[in-house]
């Protein structure tokens, strides 16, 4: 008897990894973006970015839309392409970058890699 019940827990938990194993499905819709004011540099507002990955698997080759976005110190993790800026980082959990500019630029996750 304990043998049977031993036998279905360890199906129980095999399914259970098997279906549920690498967490739940998640797409860029599932990513979340965040800005707020932290400090002035040179006379301009710095803008803290705060970039979330609620997702097991990391996410690689994220691109935001970023027209006109400027900045007035470096922004080492962003690789700016015309409208498209491309962060050079995987996220898994939250990451956060600044910038500084007179106002705040209007990003928006257009594409992404998740587990690769």
């Amino acid at each position: 008897m304990a043998c049977k019940l031993l036998c279905l827990l360890v199906v129980f938990a095999i399914i259970t990894f098997v279906t549920h194993g690498s967490g739940p499905h998640c797409g860029l819709n599932d990513v979340t973006l965040r800005q707020s004011k932290s400090g002035m540099v040179e006379s301009k507002p710095v803008w803290k970015v705060t970039l979330n990955n609620p997702c097991i698997c990391l996410l690689t080759n994220l691109k935001l839309s970023c027209t006109g976005f400027e900045s007035v110190v470096p922004v080492d993790t962003l690789i700016k392409t015309g409208d498209v800026c491309v962060l050079n980082k995987g996220i898994q959990g939250d990451f956060v970058f600044k910038y500084a500019w007179d106002t705040s630029f209007d990003f928006k996750v257009i594409d992404g890699t998740f587990c690769a």
